[in-house]
């Protein structure tokens, strides 16, 4: 829009016209216009200059809703992408189930993967309150299998907590379970991010709660990380799996979104009966 643009006149008069009273005399002295059209001249010029901003004013006002309903068509197009693309289901990839600790019947046609941080807490929830019920349900009766893949990140100790469950797993597969509950029973969770897990600290959680483990193999394979290409192994897996926290909970390697009991029963009934 012009800034330049004169002001309309008042009344329909141009602009600085004096208003004619019927009896008054112009006061002697005041020059009389050159031209009697002038006044006209310029309210005609002034009204064409008028209709003539109109127009670019209403030209930019539809330029304006055709940049903003092509936005709007660009913005609804790569939503509808993003929806699309977080609606597809995280599938289990490159996860080798010949070699993990597992609950229940590992020929069930249902196979649940949970991928755990013995630091995370809500690992620690899902596996006191959720697995229960499932083992219970479905692991006692064969119904599915259940196998615990590592995926030690929330601190340095993660991967060391890691490392003793895999090796106790070694020595004998029913002692790794025992391990697994004891360490969630003994986790700090004002802790998550710092390391402060020791081999000393493993050693003697063992020694109490897996008394009939072999101390002087495990406290061996702990140093020297004996099973650390195992471990890596499920990293590997859950890193290919794109999974982005933990637990993380696979049916029959389709990821389970907001892992609830109510939600996991739901995804394993699918399983059972496809």
């Amino acid at each position: 829009m012009s800034k330049n643009k004169k002001p309309a006149p008042k009344n329909g008069k141009p602009q600085g016209a004096k208003k004619n009273t019927g009896g008054a005399a112009r006061p002697q002295g005041t020059p009389r216009p050159q031209n009697q059209n002038t006044a006209a001249s310029q309210w005609t010029s002034g009204s064409k200059r008028k209709k003539s901003n109109l127009g670019v004013i209403a030209l930019g006002f539809v330029g304006l809703i055709v940049v903003l309903a092509v936005l709007i068509f660009v913005l609804t197009k790569v939503g509808e992408n993003q929806t699309t693309s977080s609606a597809e289901p995280v599938i289990l990839t490159s996860y080798d189930a010949s070699n993990q600790p597992t609950l229940g019947d590992p020929d069930s046609n249902v196979q649940i993967v949970e991928f755990g941080d013995y630091k995370c807490p809500d690992c620690k929830i899902w596996t006191e309150t959720v697995l229960p019920e499932l083992q219970t349900k479905y692991l006692d009766t064969n119904e599915a299998s259940f196998q615990f893949a590592d995926y030690p990140f929330l601190a340095d100790d993660s991967m060391l907590l890691a490392l003793g469950g895999q090796a106790l797993y070694e020595q004998n597969p029913e002692y790794f379970w025992a391990y697994n509950k004891a360490v969630y029973a003994n986790q700090d969770t004002s802790k998550v991010r710092e390391s402060w897990v020791t081999e000393d600290y493993i050693v003697n959680l063992v020694k109490e709660n897996v008394p009939d483990a072999d101390i002087e193999k495990f406290t061996n394979d702990l140093k020297n990380k004996t099973y650390q290409a195992a471990v890596d192994a499920d990293v590997k897996a859950g890193d290919d799996s794109k999974i982005t926290g933990t637990p993380s909970i696979f049916v029959n390697g389709t990821k389970v979104e907001n892992p609830t009991l109510e939600n996991v029963e739901a995804a394993i009934e699918a399983a059972k009966a496809s």
